[in-house]
C-alpha cells in the first residue's frame, strides 16, 4: 500500500514540477557560465525546492485554517491551477512563463537558484496546491513520511536531470522534450480535473436535502 502511495505521490509531483520542460530555460540561463557556478546553482535550487515543498505540505493546511479557507475551495482553486498547467503542457508552453522582463533580469543575476529556477519555474502554484491538498488528505502521521520521501526523490531527480541537461537536450532535442511535456500534461490535467470533480461532489453531498 505504501509503495503504491509513494509511486502515486512521486508521479503526481514529478509531472507537475516537470523538470524536463524546464531544461531549455535552464540551459539558456547558464550556457555562458562555468560548470562550478552551474553546479552550485543546481544544488541551491534543489535546496529551495525542498524547503518550498516541505513548507507547503507541513504548514499549508494551517495557513488555510488561519484565513478561513475551506478544503473544497482550496481543491477547486488548486484543481483550476493544475488544470491550467496541464493545458499549457499539452501545448508545450508551461515553462515559457519565464520570459520578458523576468527572463532579462534572470540573465543579469548572479544567483538564479531561487528566482526563477525554484520559483516559479519548478515549484510553482500547481505543485504547492497539490502538496497542500496532500497535507489535508494525508496528514504527517498518515503516510506523511511517504510524501516527504516522494518530495526528496523528485528533488534528487531534478538534481540529476539538471546536472546532465546539455546531454539530455542533445539526445532528445526540442521535439523529444515537447513529446514528453505532452505526456506530463495529460497526467497533470487528469490530476486537476480529479481535484475539481471530487470537491464539487463533496460540496453537493454536503447540501442539506
Amino acid at each position: 500500500m505504501e509503495i503504491s502511495f509513494f509511486i502515486a505521490s512521486f508521479v503526481s509531483l514529478f509531472a507537475l514540477i516537470n523538470p524536463l520542460s524546464a531544461l531549455p530555460v535552464f540551459i539558456s540561463l547558464t550556457e555562458n557560465q562555468d560548470s562550478k557556478w552551474r553546479n552550485e546553482q543546481i544544488r541551491k535550487t534543489c535546496m529551495y525546492i525542498i524547503i518550498i515543498c516541505l513548507c507547503s505540505y507541513l504548514i499549508g493546511s494551517h495557513i488555510l485554517a488561519f484565513f478561513g479557507i475551506s478544503i473544497s475551495a482550496l481543491k477547486i482553486a488548486g484543481g483550476i491551477m493544475i488544470s491550467r498547467s496541464g493545458f499549457l503542457l499539452l501545448n508545450a508552453k508551461h515553462k515559457r512563463d519565464v520570459k520578458g522582463d523576468l527572463m532579462k533580469e534572470s540573465m543579469e543575476k548572479e544567483d538564479i537558484s531561487f528566482s526563477p529556477l525554484a520559483m516559479p519555474l519548478l515549484s510553482g502554484p500547481g505543485s504547492i496546491s497539490l502538496l497542500i491538498n496532500m497535507s489535508i488528505e494525508s496528514p504527517l502521521g498518515q503516510n506523511g513520511l511517504v510524501i516527504v520521501l516522494a518530495i526528496l526523490s523528485v528533488t534528487l531527480c531534478i538534481y540529476t536531470i539538471f546536472s546532465i541537461a546539455p546531454r539530455i537536450l542533445s539526445y532528445t532535442g526540442q521535439a523529444g522534450l515537447k513529446s514528453m511535456s505532452k505526456i506530463m500534461g495529460f497526467l497533470v490535467l487528469s490530476i486537476g480535473i480529479e481535484m475539481i470533480s471530487s470537491s464539487v461532489l463533496n460540496m453537493i453531498k454536503s447540501i442539506p436535502l
